[in-house]
């Protein structure tokens, strides 16, 4: 027995060594942590491994190169950093506090199987300046019409025939100056006319973008003013079908929409990708705050396809889209005699105050167009890519007299008074290559034939115009070196045969050329400043119109001549942009422009109206003058505190007629605008958060006009120009579902004060107001199956 307690005793000493070694492993609060980076830069490897031979412990470095292990227990251990593009190195090491251990890795190639990724290229920012309008923008104000969805940028504004009549304005110039692209191809129509809007359907549109100032290089010697892309959406490039259904409703003129698209593409083989669209629009007589505006109703039908396939190398895509309106003019314009012109136009009012009608009376437009084009790329192995586009258009404009010399109206309308019918074919070849050198740019050239039928009066005569041009961009971008460089050159030859001007013969032939040119550069600044600058010229040959008018423009209700002696336009525009961009913390854009258009053709008003066998009407002259056009734009954005911002823009112009020493007719006023937006919550997409929006629109007394005398205190035009006026604009909109169906609502309230007042730049102004408050409505409903 006690041999055996002996033995237990002596057990005791070996115990306690045992213990004491075991507490000394059990501190395991060790830190190891250090920096892995590369063996020849000393740049920090981001999320390079480290980690404990042999066991699950380890962590990966993070973006600066840096990593911690915590909680290690005292020990040798072998450390491994490993990285997929660099050699592993290890260390042995023995912790017994807390340690730094630093890697550096030694970098290698990676051999693996050929990988093709693709994706489509960051677009490149134009060196002028401009603007984007996405979806959301544009959706309060596709009930109204596209150039009023425009108007929302700084810089653009509209010229306004009646109520129902709108066509955009970049920094005081229009029509032909501004060249309108439909899904990449010209817009053409009888655009040339003031009362001529563009024939798009808005809610085809899923973008527009606006290019100020010349942009003729790439797509025509016309765009002097600027150039406006109106972008469907991409056909789908995912298996499945989706589409929208959009209904909307604004209570002045008790208008109605209903759009409606369906998109889908098929799986397998033969990936064919298509899409089908249409929208519905009737609208009454509009209302000022005091009377309503008779026969200015509308009524549209249209609707558009596509079809497109994709594949690895190439894709083809097929586009056709039909436009139709009938659109009221306002009857109080078309007066019957001098007299009559003259009071109404000192009144202030329409002599009859009208009554709210769907039906529409004369004067009337009816305009009908179509656009069907087709386009191919193809990949030219990794250098750039060949694009062929080819299209045709058609377009009819009918105008139906208010008037008539002997007898009363017909009932019907199948003789109209005035009818044009223009066919339009245009052909595209353009290749674009990727950088070669810090360069990648694009060479190209277009063709247009046109052809014109006055099938009814003698406005214009009938002609055929030919177009042949070529260019060629290219832009310097070495990245990361601030600086963007970019020009380009472009020439162009047009060759006119005008024919039969009603019963009149002017058989003439006339041909014009010229060269364009453009060079623009973007300095990013590090600190969030972005500096653009451009200069540039372009020509512009006189249309048609400018050179040929004689007669009543029924739908402007006025009476225009033209001048066969004008010369083309040459202009010599320059800009300077300053972008400011902190994220969501304040934005800022300053754009200042000066440009000199030597020979600038405008229509001017004459000292005495017409008086015709279809009524008195105010009389405009095509004439030609060197002129100066220089100003700024401002659009600024700020959050003031979280989820409210302060928005604020500005426009303005300064228009010179510099042979007669006086300023031009017919040029916007300066416009401000100030809103405060509000999102209530913070959703994923900031767009996507309920929001209200209220804007005040200041727009000040054009007082610069031609012609101010003491004998005509307010210029050479029939009345001097309205007054100022401010009024107020509210917006709203949510998205919300309803078990798994989402949905969008958006709300505006136009003119929320129902406040009277009149456009500079509308030709009506003489005779009434603008329509008074307006509330939209506009409910979205997408779907998709996939």
């Amino acid at each position: 027995m006690k041999k055996r307690l002996l033995l237990k005793w002596q057990w005791l000493p070996v115990l306690a060594l045992i213990g004491q070694v075991l507490q000394a492993q059990n501190n395991c609060d060790i830190t190891l942590r250090g920096k892995v980076v590369d063996a020849h830069t000393r740049e920090p490897v981001a999320f390079a491994n480290v980690a404990i031979e042999g066991s699950d412990i380890g962590a990966m470095a993070d973006e600066n190169g840096l990593y911690l292990i915590d909680n290690i227990c005292e020990g040798s251990y072998t450390i491994v950093c490993s990285h997929v593009n660099c050699d592993h190195t290890e260390h042995q090491i023995t912790l017994t506090e807390d340690t730094q251990q630093d890697f550096v890795l030694e970098p290698h190639g990676v051999f693996i199987k050929e990988v093709l990724v693709k994706s489509k290229a960051v677009p490149l920012k134009a060196a002028g300046a401009g603007g984007v309008l996405d979806a959301a923008q544009l959706s309060s104000e596709r009930g109204l019409t596209l150039s009023d969805a425009i108007g929302k940028l700084p810089g653009v504004t509209t010229l306004n025939t009646g109520a129902s009549i709108a066509k955009p304005v970049i920094q005081g110039l229009h029509s032909n100056r501004v060249l309108l692209l439909n899904n990449g191809i010209r817009q053409e129509g009888q655009q040339w006319g003031t009362e001529h809007a563009p024939e798009i359907d808005p809610f085809l549109a899923d973008q527009v973008a606006v290019i100020k100032g010349t942009g003729s290089i790439r797509y025509g010697a016309d765009a002097i003013g600027g150039v406006i892309l109106v972008k469907p959406r991409p056909l789908p490039e995912k298996a499945g079908i989706g589409g929208e259904f959009n209904l909307q409703g604004l209570s002045n003129g008790r208008t109605g929409i209903a759009s409606g698209m369906v998109e889908g593409r098929l799986s397998g083989r033969l990936p064919l990708s298509g899409r089908l669209q249409g929208t519905l629009k009737r609208g009454g007589n509009l209302q000022t705050p005091d009377y309503f505006l008779d026969n200015t109703g509308v009524q549209e039908a249209n609707f558009s396809w596509a079809l497109g396939l994709k594949q690895e190398k190439w894709n083809t895509e097929l586009f056709f889209s039909r436009f139709y309106t009938r659109l009221g003019i306002f009857s109080g314009a078309h007066i019957g005699n001098l007299t009559d012109l003259q009071n109404a136009i000192e009144r202030e009012r329409p002599l009859q105050d009208g009554a709210f009608t769907y039906e529409l009376g004369r004067p009337q437009q009816r305009i009908y167009h179509e656009l069907f084009t087709w386009k191919s790329e193809l990949e030219t192995g990794e250098r750039g890519t060949l694009q062929l586009q080819l299209a045709r258009q058609f377009n009819r404009r009918q105008e139906f007299d208010a008037h008539r010399p002997y007898g009363d109206l017909p009932d019907n309308f199948d003789e109209p008074q005035i009818e044009f019918e223009i066919t339009t074919h245009t052909a595209g070849l353009s290749w674009e290559h990727g950088p070669v050198h810090n360069l990648r740019g694009s060479i190209g050239t277009h063709f247009m034939r046109q052809a014109n039928t006055t099938d009814r009066g003698a406005l214009i005569p009938n002609y055929e115009n030919y177009t042949v041009g070529a260019f060629w961009i290219e832009r310097w971008k070495n990245y990361p070196f601030p600086l963007e460089v970019e020009g380009g050159l472009r020439y162009d030859y047009q060759w006119m045969d005008v024919g039969l001007q009603g019963r009149d013969t002017i058989n003439r032939q006339l041909a014009f050329s010229n060269l364009s040119g453009t060079i623009g550069a973007i300095y990013r600044f590090p600190e969030l400043v972005e500096l653009r600058f451009n200069a540039g010229t372009a020509w512009r040959a006189p249309n048609v119109n400018e050179l040929f008018s004689d007669g009543v423009h029924h739908g402007a209700a006025s009476f225009e001549t033209g001048d066969p002696n004008l010369r083309p336009e040459r202009a010599f525009n320059n800009s300077l942009s300053i972008e400011l961009d902190d994220k969501d913390k304040l934005s800022a854009t300053l754009s200042l422009f000066y440009n000199v258009i030597d020979d600038f053709i405008f229509l001017e008003p004459q000292a005495e109206p017409v008086l015709t066998i279809r009524g008195a009407f105010p009389a405009f002259r095509y004439a030609q003058a060197d002129a100066r056009l220089m100003g700024f734009d401002w659009q600024a954005a700020c959050e003031v505190m979280p989820g409210l911002r302060l928005e604020s823009q500005a426009s303005l112009l300064r228009a010179w007629n510099r042979n007669r020493q006086e300023h031009l007719s017919l040029m916007p006023p300066d416009q401000l605008e100030h809103a405060l937006r509000y999102a209530f919550g913070k959703a994923k997409d900031d767009e996507a958060s309920p929001f209200l929006r209220l804007a005040m629109i200041n727009v000040l007394e054009q007082t610069r006009v031609p012609g101010v005398s003491s004998a005509h205190p307010e210029g050479t035009d029939y009345a001097p120009p309205p007054a100022g006026h401010t009024r107020f604009k509210l917006e709203g909109g949510a998205r919300f579902r309803l078990g798994k169906q989402p949905f969008e609502v958006n709300l505006a309230i136009f003119n929320l004060f129902n406040t009277s007042y009149r456009q500079y730049l509308n030709r009506f102004r003489y005779f009434a107001d603008e329509t008074g408050r307006n509330v939209s409505v506009h409910l979205r409903v997408p779907f998709g199956i996939r």
